[in-house]
């Protein structure tokens, strides 16, 4: 019998590199390139290779070369050079949706029926849809059916997209996650920085919710889902004029923020309402705005007690696992069950990166040498639980590195919630974020009930939020958000020892089980991925220890 062959999957399109490796139908490791350039979503300079780095690191992970690798898989909106440079490879590209698509549904138990639903900024050209000359249609929403008989697409609604001659960015209609991004843009954010907007939007109102509106139609055909002039300048001229009259205040900025949630929010429950949720076991959210996570709160709850899936990377970079899914459904003429290190997939697969050896931690360590010291009294979860609780705030490094942009345990930064002065000193002196943004609680799943309302918005990758209870408002004030909610982690019995380890001591120590829980970087970088990035921020954040694999460092 032939040994299984090793398949690389690469994810991203112009933003949001990955790769990920398979052996037969066991995915092994995973990372994106921005967490080994340190440049944020990956974006790389026109000479350099998006994906080389993160093939170098997966392939050494295997402790494999390139030429052991029998295929390679991807969507078909990742760069022309990177197609170009691996055509010789074989390798097999899949649309856009279909790789978010496929995705999700390998995080869900195998066999099961889902309806998923697409949605990001825009997606693959699609064939047989253009209207006009130089204006190509691309996916913009798709609508599938995930079961074990098949895959079936119940629809696409497209966006007209400008054919550009060089690298210009693509402008498209039809799509609410370019509405998103025109009202970031409009607030003086940059392109990748919505996360920001649906901070903001806690604290406003929607009262501009019609000004948008009106440039929406709503439509109960799949194929006709959602129209909007998207690609025009009349949404953001509107957008501008209001807060113009409003003086650019912060208050003006909070309720067009509130007012763009609202319209996604109504967006989604209506798309939701054109999926067939009587007929199937579970529906599923992918593409960059499953992202939003109020959103996915109000849909989740709505849905109840229908569970909604959203993968941790329900981004571009999940896209390359989503294609290694279909590549082995290719092969095999059958719904394939992938694993991830011989288990489910989910949860393990939220934190695909590598672990790192006792060496490479120590060298890193050396290096480093005599800005840190080995404090032995703080290395086992009580210890670090008895330090946070006293008010330090630690800077984690726990076995492999997740994949998506939340912070789940792998490389978190994590504190006391039970002042609201935490908050603020992570945010405005640690971080040098804005104060409006939310930290994050992780918690006991065993407890989530008895801390937050909705257990249908407990989730393992913080791709949620729940309204918190009256106790946590009092006892946890840092993690909730100024509307009363927060983006929670909820940690079962097959999550994390360590992390399971440590909350369970916060909670013997203090009462509380949960933490307060952020990514672990300095503003403008990403997640860090090795000992020595960790070593870095720690000192360059001014944290109060590191917890390096099993070893609590202070700054000298």
């Amino acid at each position: 019998m032939a040994a299984p062959q090793w398949t690389l999957g690469l994810g991203g399109s112009d933003h949001d590199f990955s790769v990920a490796l398979m052996r037969g139908e066991d995915l092994l490791v995973a990372i994106e390139q921005e967490r080994l350039t340190r440049t944020k979503n990956g974006l790389s300079v026109w000479y350099k290779e998006p994906f080389a780095e993160a093939i170098d690191y997966c392939l050494d992970a295997a402790g494999i070369q390139l030429d052991d690798v029998a295929h390679i898989v991807a969507s078909d909106t990742i760069p022309a050079r990177s197609r170009a440079a691996l055509a010789d490879r074989g390798l097999t590209l899949f649309s856009h949706h279909l790789c978010h698509a496929a995705s999700a549904y390998l995080m869900m138990p195998a066999g099961i029926t889902a309806a998923i639903l697409v949605y990001d900024g825009y997606g693959s050209i699609v064939s047989g849809r253009t209207v006009r000359p130089k204006r190509p249609a691309r996916e913009t929403f798709s609508f599938y059916l995930f079961s074990a008989e098949g895959v079936r697409c119940l629809g696409q609604t497209v966006g007209e997209s400008y054919a550009e001659e060089d690298d210009f960015p693509i402008g498209i209609s039809n799509s609410i996650g370019m509405l998103y991004e025109v009202v970031t843009s409009v607030l003086g954010y940059g392109s990748m920085e919505s996360g920001k907007t649906m901070g903001l939007a806690a604290h406003g109102k929607p009262s501009f919710a019609e000004d948008i509106r009106q440039f929406i139609t709503l439509g109960d055909d799949p194929n006709d889902c959602f129209r909007c002039p998207t690609d025009r300048c009349e949404i953001a001229s509107c957008l501008e004029a209001l807060l113009h009259e409003g003086r650019g205040s912060f208050a003006t900025k909070a309720d067009i923020a509130a007012s763009a949630q609202h319209i996604v929010e109504q967006v989604l429950h209506h798309c939701a309402a054109l999926l067939p949720t009587e007929t199937v076991d579970c529906i599923g959210i992918s593409g960059g705005c499953g992202l939003n996570s109020v959103a996915n709160a109000a849909l989740a709850s709505r849905l109840a007690p229908m569970p909604t899936v959203i993968p941790p990377h329900c981004g571009d970079a999940g896209l390359g696992l989503g294609a290694l899914w279909l590549h082995a459904r290719q092969r095999s003429g059958r719904q394939p069950r992938l694993t991830f290190r011989g288990q489910e997939c989910a949860p393990g697969l939220a934190r695909p990166g590598r672990s790192y050896s006792v060496d490479e931690c120590a060298r890193a360590v050396r290096d480093f040498y005599p800005r840190l010291w080995l404090d032995v009294a703080g290395m086992s979860p009580a210890a670090l639980a008895t330090e946070i609780s006293q008010g330090a705030v630690i800077g984690l490094f726990s076995g492999g590195s997740e994949m998506g942009p939340r912070a789940l345990g792998g490389r978190s930064i994590l504190a006391d919630p039970r002042s609201a002065t935490t908050r603020e000193r992570i945010n405005r002196r640690l971080k040098d974020r804005e104060p409006f943004r939310p930290l994050a609680p992780v918690i006991l799943d065993s407890a989530y009930e008895d801390w937050f309302f909705g257990p249908e918005c407990s989730d393992r990758y913080m791709l949620k939020v729940a309204r918190a209870r009256e106790r946590c408002l009092r006892e946890a004030p840092a993690v909730v958000h100024v509307d009363g909610t927060a983006r929670v982690q909820s940690v079962g019995p097959d999550g994390d020892p360590f992390l399971l380890a440590l909350l369970s001591a916060f909670r013997d120590v203090t009462g509380v089980p949960m933490l307060l829980n952020t990514s672990f970087n300095r503003r403008g970088e990403p997640i860090v991925e090795t000992p020595a990035d960790a070593i870095d921020a720690f000192l360059g954040l001014g944290l109060d220890g590191l917890y390096l694999d099993g070893n609590l460092h202070r700054a000298a």
